[in-house]
């Protein structure tokens, strides 16, 4: 069995391009890859990423999308024996080490993937349809409706927040990645893990300044971008302690099992995360937990 999450967004048109449509892309998409298969691989040089049709939603059914995350000629693993043989991995011209996400995107605005180490994230999508098909659309982050409560409550005492991020590629990482960390610096090391904060002997009464706390917010909005940690620590306006949030286990999201594809015993069997993917949707509708989820946008009062 495989272990995934299930990971809630929502998607939208960007301010200024034409409206989103995720099925009438698609179903150009699926006519270009029809007439030309290499039309499903875009590669930006640093990252090479592939998109796959699986079904254009009819009705109230979602879209669903195949996401590959493709290792390009110059970044193809190899293949090592006991004797200490090393050896490079056979492929044809038209063949790439992958991993995949399974994305649905229904037409309310919500939309939700599989997700697990090493599987490519929603970024890479906005990515490929802006590039490929000149076809703008975001993705915000979905929380649970008490996390907001409890940012609000830490809101001008944050006290330290400790953040590992990968820098994907320039795309992704807009300017926030940036800004809390020097951008000469960031191109040595694209992947950090830092901590700031007053420090645990520091005086109890200051915090975080205003700018370094809108960035934090600012990188709660894309967590699921390039976030792979994020741990905010504050005093509480009601209660006057100290908390913890570990922002990531604050997204809407369920955690799940797949039995492994009959084909390829590393990629979950793809109708059942389609399946599950699709029920998960239903029963956060149902519970109100789509309804009431907080976007990422509204910890900054901009949603």
């Amino acid at each position: 069995m495989l272990k995934r999450r299930l990971i809630f967004h929502r998607w939208g048109s960007v301010h200024g391009k034409p409206d989103f449509d995720p099925r009438d892309v698609a179903a150009r998409l699926e006519a270009a890859i029809a007439n030309d298969g290499d039309f499903a691989i875009f590669d930006a040089g640093d990252a090479v990423t592939a998109v796959e049709v699986v079904e254009v939603g009819v009705g109230d059914a979602p879209t669903n999308l195949r996401l590959f995350a493709l290792r390009g000629a110059d970044n193809r693993p190899f293949k090592w024996d006991s004797a200490g043989s090393v050896s490079p991995i056979s492929l044809r011209d038209h063949e790439y080490p992958a991993d995949v996400s399974h994305v649905s995107l229904w037409p309310d605005g919500i939309c939700a993937h599989d997700y697990a180490k090493e599987v490519p994230r929603i970024s890479r999508l906005s990515l490929f349809m802006r590039r490929k098909m000149n076809s703008h659309v975001k993705f915000d982050a979905l929380y649970r409706e008490d996390m907001l409560d409890k940012l609000k409550a830490m809101k001008g005492q944050m006290r330290s927040v400790e953040v590992a991020m990968t820098q994907r590629h320039a795309d992704a990482s807009g300017g926030v990645f940036g800004t809390l960390v020097p951008e000469s610096f960031g191109r040595k090391a694209p992947s950090i893990r830092f901590n700031l904060g007053m420090g645990r002997y520091g005086p109890r009464d200051r915090y975080l300044d205003g700018e370094t706390e809108e960035q934090v917010f600012a990188l709660a909005e894309q967590a699921d971008d390039f976030v792979s940690n994020m741990i905010i620590r504050g005093r509480n306006r009601n209660s006057e302690r100290v908390e913890t949030i570990n922002l990531l286990h604050e997204r809407l999201q369920v955690e799940t099992q797949f039995r492994q594809s009959s084909s390829v015993p590393s990629m979950p069997d793809p109708g059942e995360v389609f399946l599950a993917l699709d029920q998960a949707y239903k029963d956060f509708q149902r519970d109100g937990k789509l309804a009431s989820a907080v976007q990422g946008q509204k910890m900054r009062g901009k949603g």
